[in-house]
């Protein structure tokens, strides 16, 4: 359907990427992968033809439908959503609103058969066009993003930006463009519209080019990876995993292939500088020497490491209620978003806050951070605990004319201008990076001055806001070790499951009013939530009475044993990267004693590991 030749972008500061030759397929469903300001945007921008490439041209089959949701928010109108969505068909509109003229028109002259005909064409043409079901598909495709029926008639200019977004989305997907251009589809969605999401693309019979730093929506909703990584773009076929352990595999070859024509080269080169000047070797010389001029040289295999080394300030120790809700009301006008609802964070606590868009998930956040007051009941925080808070749109509140340097030297009074350098490194931000104005900055980098800020004194209690959005994958995984160290308490809200299953500890259902706690992360409470709708069909949101406290010990013991096993996985991982590295080091290249050594203990490690999840998996079956 679209293939690119030849293509070439470049900005003055530097290539983005040279000679790109790949072809999109029907079928092909491709996730856009790599660093922020690698060029995904611009690439997806060039095949839209709304920018233009240095060299090289873009082919588009003759006649296919596109359809593209941008990154930008959506302009609001009068119209109801319904009929927002619905207005991507005028025809269907017109012809609705002809065939129930023409109706009546006949009913008041039934033998007028230039009506008749007319009514019939009008009929065939909206059935061919689909409109005795488009209504149903347009309320379909909405529920499923997240709006109930009773909005669906509201108008859209009284909703958010990420709502009119979503809006935008469900007007692509009605229309069913031959290849959908998705920029970042999942920054507006909740949990449940993602999970509705992927399951579409998933069946999405059409072509898509889609950029994402979500590895979980990628994983269910592509079938081909197009990564743009040190100037080049190199397509993968499979999801977002299959893709990591491709790459990895690749570069392995990559090395040694290099590796074994760098040790070739030299031991020839030894050749011809020994024999040289011997008459009888004259000729394996030049053999030599013309082998070398005509070898195709591989080149150096080379990583882009550049990412940020993110050590959180760590707090001292704090109380073990770090921070509480008792018996909290709260209320927007006639609406109830919680009542009488208790909550407790203690000491080492990192909760996952999860439940529908609306249900109150940024509202118990405010309430902790004290932007927010209650109704009725009380927030309270610990004795000493110092809290800090990273909104949602926090990126909005940024200074736009303050350099980074400015924006951080703001919130860390007596720092010095080499303190603040060497915090800012941290983040990826050196050299002339600290002078730019915040205006100027991508979205990615705007989020990573905004953590910065935040985390620039220790906090015991972190209270994060979709933390992760805008942050490129490398980044993301940067943030979740950092997160996933961090000795003190966290509350957070993402939609990112692989960031919540790192993280998190503990999994907070927000809804109807209140809260219910599941003790494990994303992954634990999305199975315990499917054991229980299969336990309880009738009425999956029964809640399942907890153990006495006859089996309390019992519980701790595999509790206990379930935080051993957690800390032995990250040794086992320190330690098989050790031996990984004894492997590729060149200098131990002909040690094979060594290297057989090191082989031995990866594999009794690799399969100490497949034993302990095994065992994970059977402690926290029975735990439930």
């Amino acid at each position: 359907m679209i293939r690119l030749e030849s293509l070439s972008k470049s900005f003055p500061d530097g290539d983005l990427f040279n000679n790109v030759n790949i072809s999109i397929k029907r079928g092909m469903r491709a996730g856009l992968v790599g660093p922020n300001g690698s060029g995904k945007t611009t690439l997806l921008r060039i095949m839209l033809g709304k920018e233009s490439p240095d060299s090289g041209n873009i082919q588009l089959e003759k006649g296919i439908s596109i359809g593209y949701l941008a990154q930008d928010i959506v302009a609001g109108s009068n119209k109801s959503i319904l009929e927002e969505v619905l207005s991507a068909y005028p025809e269907v509109r017109d012809l609705e609103g002809k065939i129930i003229s023409l109706s009546h028109d006949i009913s008041m002259d039934p033998d007028n058969m230039s009506l008749v005909h007319q009514l019939g064409e009008a009929q065939t043409r909206f059935e061919a066009l689909g409109g005795w079901n488009l209504e149903d598909r347009a309320k379909k495709i909405l529920g499923g993003l997240g709006f109930a029926s009773e909005k669906m008639i509201e108008p859209m200019d009284v909703f958010s930006g990420g709502w009119r977004m979503r809006v935008a989305l469900a007007t692509i997907l009605l229309q069913e463009p031959d290849i959908l251009f998705l920029d970042e589809p999942t920054n507006h969605l909740d949990l449940e519209a993602i999970l509705w999401l992927e399951s579409f693309l998933s069946d999405w019979q059409g072509g898509l080019i889609m950029i994402s730093h979500d590895r979980a929506f990628l994983d269910r909703s592509v079938n081909t990876i197009l990564e743009i990584d040190l100037k080049k773009i190199t397509l993968y076929h499979g999801h977002y995993s299959k893709y990591k352990e491709e790459k990895a595999l690749r570069l392995e070859l990559h090395r040694n292939a290099y590796k074994n024509q760098q040790k070739q080269i030299q031991d020839t080169e030894r050749f011809i500088e020994r024999f040289r000047y011997k008459n009888t070797k004259s000729t394996q010389v030049q053999s030599r020497v013309k082998m070398l001029d005509k070898m195709e040289k591989i080149e150096e295999p080379t990583e882009d490491n550049h990412v940020m080394n993110l050590r959180l300030p760590q707090p001292d120790r704090p109380p073990l209620s770090v921070a509480s809700c008792r018996n909290v009301t709260k209320y927007y006008d006639d609406i109830e978003v919680f009542n009488e609802m208790n909550f407790n964070v203690e000491r080492g606590q990192k909760v996952g806050l999860v439940g529908q868009n609306g249900a109150g998930k940024s509202t118990l956040l405010k309430m902790l951070a004290g932007v927010e007051s209650v109704t009725a009941g009380a927030v309270r925080i610990g004795s000493n605990v110092d809290c800090a808070y990273y909104a949602q749109h926090q990126l909005e509140i940024l200074e736009p004319n303050d350099s980074v340097f400015e924006s951080i030297q703001k919130v860390s009074p007596g720092w010095s201008e080499t303190e603040i350098r060497t915090y800012l490194g941290s983040f990826m931000f050196s050299g002339d990076e600290i002078e730019k104005f915040v205006k100027v900055l991508s979205g990615g980098e705007k989020a990573r001055v905004a953590l910065a800020r935040m985390l620039v004194q220790p906090s015991h209690l972190l209270l994060l806001d979709e933390p992760t959005n805008h942050l490129d994958m490398m980044t993301r995984n940067v943030v979740e070790r950092a997160l996933s160290q961090f000795s003190g308490s966290i509350v957070c809200i993402s939609h990112d499951r692989h960031f919540l299953n790192k993280v998190t500890n503990l999994t907070c259902e927000v809804g109807g009013g209140n809260i219910r706690l599941f003790e494990g992360n994303y992954e634990y409470y999305e199975w315990k939530k499917q054991e229980e709708k299969h336990s309880n069909p009738e009425n999956p949101k029964v809640k399942v009475e907890s153990k006495g406290k006859s089996d309390y010990k019992e519980r701790k013991k595999v509790r206990n044993r379930l935080t051993w096993i957690e800390k032995r996985f990250r040794m086992i991982e320190i330690e098989i990267e050790n031996q990984r590295s004894i492997i590729q080091d060149p200098a131990n290249g002909d040690d094979y004693e060594l290297l057989q050594k090191a082989m031995g203990l990866m594999t009794t490690l690799e399969t100490e590991y497949l034993e302990l999840m095994e065992e994970q998996e059977v402690l926290l079956a029975n735990s439930v």
